[in-house]
């Protein structure tokens, strides 16, 4: 049963895979992304400040780093051939110096990730001990702590896991509370508790990891620890626990477009089957995991792979097959030498701390400190003095100019002018360029987390096959969202509206998406009525701010919410239970489109709260049922700038919803952006529609 099973999900990320390879990174990022790295990469390469340019590829690099490692490496090497070349012109501000190492700085911790999963382990090291020091020159200790950590992964990389936790616990010294930072720390930690065969301790780092990288929605942590606690029960001998960590780990990967993570969980699954005599399974996910690690040129990945492949083919006779990963396997240790590098690594990281050690103990580094000063203050002392010289020898050779020449005078004097105001005209567009940038790079990550809580298209295609999600934001993020749940016989799916669209719609978003997950467990039966009560319970209970009183008579109480459609589909007898607040659904079925009305309230504070109706109805093969917000029927557009309104948007899913799922979606988005014309949108858009 454990191979088929496993069988089964390996043709499953095989096809994946196979999808993948032939894939560019462009096509990987969402429209959005796209638009907006095209944006970055015009102002990084274009002839604007050199301040401008080297934080548009900064972005650019935030952007692309999980699809791109090559052009990672290449964008973090231009920031720092940027930064070096400002850093050293003598014309340069203290302001702009300040941005230029900074984001060198950034740079260089970058180069030195990379460098770590290209297995060239002395340049990383490098890389992130100039990283440290430029964030210990501006007293960033939040940088600090990351260069730290990284050199930790270093050593953990090479197998010296007391030198690893070392960093690890001057890293995590050295920020402020924050759940992503401690759930890398107790992940990092909990491996090389690995290493030292304290399982026990290991996996209490683990636990902690996991608590915090859930709160935070870190896909990529989730992932990491949980393939991590696999690794100690494949090391107990529990197979079959081992292979659902690493089967899970996979599936979280995926949500986090984390390739180097996939790999390394596939390769940790043919090692599994190795060890049980399931030679071909190993076989077939290690060469899977090869060929990942040789596209992303991760050296452990591909060692590790090419020591599996080698047993595995051995195991199943075939010997050509088996030498050639054999000679790949010590291709790739010798271009690692984990004993090696290991001890080179210590020389180098100790002279660089025994450097700085006596440095800061001796006159010589206050000195460096106090020239560094003096010498900068000289450069602007000899700068002003210059444009005092300037500024003199310019009035003179206005008087005589004013005594020889008055209308020359006056119109000089009106050069000036226009000159002095396109210089502040030019000053106040870089700074609006900066903000737009800053704006638009927190927007676009705000986008990424709100993107992480809706449900994967292949959660969909598991539970509801015939489906389609017609979902268009009014801008970056959204109010609206779909959701859906599986609970035993039970499929749990929803469209939601939330108070307000943009960044605002977003936030209350995130506070109904999580009052959701938490009322569908609390809850003690699945019915849709109840599920909203409970909802609405813990929506006003969130945003109550029964504290903040305004008078006698009058509380300051937040409003917000949702409006909502909610279903709750029993596989085991087709029947549909549904209830809605102020959403309404429409199901298509014996040739005819029927509407079932929600309940006039929303999911929120109301003057006067009822329970919700749940409503049954019994489905047929074939029906189909529709979930949507108001965004659709409000849209403004048409010959006479009109509503689209519901008559006509009920009248238009009648036409289609014969049609299968893709032809329905493509007309649904077809006459709206027909409508719409040269029309604002005026709200997020968001159609579900399953078919039984």
């Amino acid at each position: 049963m454990l191979l088929l099973i496993g069988m089964l999900k390996f043709l499953q990320y095989a096809l994946f895979l196979g999808i993948l390879c032939s894939i560019k990174s462009y096509a990987q990022m969402s429209a959005e992304e796209i638009r907006a790295v095209d944006s970055l990469k015009a102002i990084a390469e274009g002839n604007g400040h050199d301040t401008l340019r080297i934080r548009a590829y900064l972005e650019w690099d935030n952007y692309i780093y999980i699809y791109d490692p090559e052009l990672d490496l290449e964008l973090n090497n231009k920031i720092v051939e940027i930064g070096n070349k400002g850093l050293a012109d003598k014309s340069t501000s203290p302001r702009e110096k300040s941005i230029y190492a900074k984001h060198k700085g950034q740079a260089l911790n970058n180069t030195g990730l990379i460098l770590i999963d290209f297995g060239n382990y002395f340049e990383a090291l490098k890389c992130l001990q100039e990283s440290f020091e430029i964030a210990e020159y501006f007293n960033d200790s939040l940088k600090q702590s990351g260069a730290l950590n990284n050199i930790g992964m270093i050593y953990s990389r090479l197998k010296m896991p007391e030198m690893a936790l070392e960093y690890y616990d001057r890293s995590f010294s050295m920020f402020e509370f924050d759940p992503a930072s401690y759930a890398t720390y107790y992940n990092n930690a909990g491996l090389c508790h690995f290493e030292l065969n304290d399982y026990k301790r290991a996996l209490e780092c683990y636990d902690s990891s996991l608590i915090y990288a859930t709160q935070v929605g870190d896909y990529e942590g989730m992932g990491n620890t949980i393939s991590n606690i696999g690794l100690i029960y494949q090391r107990e001998g529990n197979l079959d626990s081992a292979l659902a960590c690493y089967e899970r780990s996979i599936e979280v990967y995926l949500k986090a477009n984390n390739e180097v993570g996939k790999a390394h969980a596939m390769k940790n699954i043919g090692l599994s089957y190795l060890e049980i005599g399931r030679n071909q399974a190993a076989v077939d996910y290690c060469q899977l995991a090869l060929e990942l690690g040789t596209e992303w040129k991760n050296i452990n990945v591909q060692r590790e792979s090419c020591d599996c492949l080698y047993r595995g083919y051995k195991q199943l006779g075939k010997i050509k097959e088996a030498l050639e990963y054999y000679e790949l396997f010590y291709i790739y240790s010798d271009s690692i030498d984990i004993a090696g590098k290991g001890q080179e690594l210590i020389k180098q990281d100790f002279k660089f701390n025994y450097d700085r050690k006596h440095l800061e103990d001796s006159l010589e580094f206050e000195n460096a400190k106090k020239l560094q000063e003096v010498v900068f203050s000289a450069d602007l002392k000899e700068k002003q003095i210059t444009q005092n010289f300037l500024f003199v020898g310019i009035g003179v050779l206005v008087v005589i100019g004013g005594l020889i020449f008055r209308g020359y005078r006056l119109k000089q004097k009106d050069n000036l002018i226009i000159a002095q105001q396109k210089k502040e005209v030019e000053h106040q567009k870089e700074l609006v360029d900066e903000k737009n940038i800053e704006i638009t790079a927190s927007i676009n990550y705000a986008k990424r987390i709100q993107d992480a809580i809706l449900p994967e298209n292949e959660l969909f295609e598991m539970h509801l096959s015939e489906n389609f999600i017609f979902y268009k934001p009014k801008d970056i993020v959204a109010g609206d969202f779909y959701w859906l749940e599986k609970v035993d016989d039970k499929i749990i799916f929803a469209v939601a509206d939330c108070t307000g669209h943009g960044v605002p719609g977003a936030i209350v978003s995130v506070v109904c998406h999580n009052a959701l997950n938490r009322a569908v467990k609390e809850v003690t039966s699945i019915e849709p009525g109840l599920v909203l009560e409970k909802t609405r319970e813990i929506v006003i209970a969130t945003f109550e701010k029964s504290s903040n009183i305004i008078d006698e008579n009058t509380a300051d109480v937040i409003r917000d919410g949702m409006d909502i459609a909610l279903c709750v589909y029993d596989t085991s007898t087709k029947k549909l239970q549904y209830s809605g607040a102020n959403n309404s659904i429409y199901y298509y079925s014996k040739n005819e489109l029927h509407e079932i009305k929600a309940d006039k309230q929303p999911i929120g504070n109301y003057a006067i709260e009822r329970p919700f109706t749940s409503h049954s109805i019994v489905l047929n093969s074939g029906d189909t049922i529709y979930l949507f917000t108001d965004g659709y029927a409000d849209q403004f557009g048409g010959q006479e700038g009109k509503k689209f309104k519901y008559k006509q948007f009920k009248d238009t899913l009648q036409s289609v919803a014969a049609y299968d799922m893709k032809r329905q979606k493509q007309i649904l988005d077809d006459t709206f952006e027909k409508w719409k014309g040269n029309f604002e949108q005026v709200d997020d858009v968001c159609v579900m529609a399953v078919r039984i």
